[in-house]
């Protein structure tokens, strides 16, 4: 009658090991990050220049077609866009709210003809 106790405990000792339990006040653990962040898309700012010297603002920095910002390689600027190359894949973003500013005349203003 003695061994009872002992041959309970011996059944019962390898599913009661503290591995397996959780302690209930401790707070979630934190979801493991991705193992690369997920890359930003590309921001075209501004288009600068006339039709035949044209520049873009592309990721904060001043580039002209041919140039390269990080790993975006400028392929072509337009008047609304740029055209770029990334990963081997080319590809066009365009300014959200395209306006079209002319330089001002430097020809004197003329009066109008009629009553003085």
């Amino acid at each position: 009658m003695k061994l009872v106790p002992v041959y309970c405990w011996l059944l019962i000792a390898p599913f009661a090991s503290a591995d397996g339990l959780r302690d209930p006040t401790r707070p979630p653990a934190a979801p493991r990050a991705a193992s690369a962040a997920p890359e930003r898309p590309p921001v075209l700012s501004a288009i600068l220049g006339s039709k035949d010297d044209l520049l873009a603002i592309f990721n904060g920095q001043l580039v002209r077609s041919g140039g390269s910002v990080g790993a975006y390689a400028i392929e072509a600027v337009f008047e609304d866009g740029v055209r770029y190359r990334h990963s081997g894949i080319s590809q066009e973003l365009h300014l959200v709210h395209f306006a079209v500013f002319k330089k001002p005349s430097t020809a004197a203003a003329r009066a109008p003809m009629g009553d003085h």
